[in-house]
């Protein structure tokens, strides 16, 4: 049998005053800090792509947002879970065609605009 972790009263006590010190050494964000949140014009122009993939008993929903000039930019968000498989794979279809500005699927992002070095 395993003996119980013991601290230190020495020990924990210097962690709390770390902890608590924690409170001075924090500072305030800039606006700039969140401009990623409103520069999201680049969306407009984004190839919508469904994933549906199988993570503990679930079938995952998501979408891949990527440009179809700068492949490299893209964003990638969980949307809901599902526990079959075939009704996943049929609301990913409606949610990407939902969230696409082109439902046909004309926008699409290639290989190619990856430059890849493959050693």
């Amino acid at each position: 049998m395993k003996s119980a972790f013991v601290l230190s009263p020495a020990l924990y006590g210097k962690m709390l005053d770390l902890l608590s010190s924690l409170h001075f050494t924090e500072k305030l964000g800039n606006q700039s800090d969140m401009n990623f949140f409103r520069q999201d014009e680049w969306l407009y122009d984004t190839a919508v792509i469904e994933q549906v993939t199988a993570r503990k008993g679930t079938w995952e929903i998501g979408l891949l947002f990527a440009h179809h000039q700068k492949p490299m930019k893209f964003l990638s968000r969980k949307i809901t879970s599902h526990a079959c498989p075939k009704r996943a794979n049929m609301i990913a279809v409606y949610m990407r065609r939902q969230a696409a500005k082109d439902q046909r699927g004309t926008l699409s992002v290639s290989l190619s605009g990856f430059k890849l070095g493959l050693n």
